[in-house]
């Protein structure tokens, strides 16, 4: 099943490429500035190439997290390799069904434009991650380096691209809140489904 989704998603990638290529230096620019992720939601072209983007690189980034044992809670161990790339699969869904809930519960009843703008967010660091994650490990893989090591590479660059998105979305959040509402925020869109996505991985 491995060989086939990296098929799927090769061909997938190949054939949104002008998608790619429209957003990814937009998405590159929300790095190192907030406005880059405004240049996307003001355009629905771009925003739709987000969307789009970032839907074809679940399949890759499902596949890095399992590969690399990224997301490896011990119930796993028993599965076959399909299984257990299906498993980790769902598990990631989960958690992106959880970020969803927990985004319509919060929800407020002003500035909903401004919130919704911070809450889309999420799908354009997910392309960066991915996009930076994904040339790594073909980079390290070319010189033979070892999963272990690659992995270790992979949770650096994902914890200090995450930490840069929360610094992101807290600007995005502050143009509607105050300090406090911003950090509220934070904790029940980002780090509580975050937090639980890691625990059960560490618990189960």
């Amino acid at each position: 099943m491995e060989s086939w989704l990296i098929v799927l998603s090769t061909f997938l990638v190949l054939l949104f490429l002008r998608n790619f290529l429209n957003v990814l230096p937009h998405v590159f620019d929300s790095f190192s500035r907030e406005r880059g992720n405004s240049d996307i939601e003001g355009n629905v072209r771009k925003s739709r190439d987000r969307n789009i983007c970032a839907l074809i690189l679940l399949i890759p980034a499902v596949l890095v997290m399992d590969h690399y044992r990224l997301y490896a809670p011990r119930f796993l161990d028993p599965l076959d390799a399909d299984l257990r790339l299906l498993t980790v699969g769902g598990a990631f869904l989960g958690y992106l069904l959880l970020r969803l809930v927990a985004r319509l519960a919060a929800a407020p009843k002003k500035r909903r434009d401004a919130y919704q703008r911070a809450a889309r967010f999420g799908g354009t660091f997910f392309i960066l991650l991915c996009s930076v994650v994904l040339p790594t490990i073909g980079i390290l893989a070319v010189f033979r380096t070892p999963a272990e090591i690659i992995r270790t590479v992979i949770l650096v660059e994902s914890s200090f691209i995450y930490l840069v998105f929360l610094l992101r979305k807290a600007q995005i959040l502050s143009g509607f809140c105050n300090p406090l509402s911003v950090f509220l925020y934070l904790c029940a869109l980002e780090l509580l489904p975050t937090g639980l996505f890691i625990a059960s991985a560490a618990v189960l």
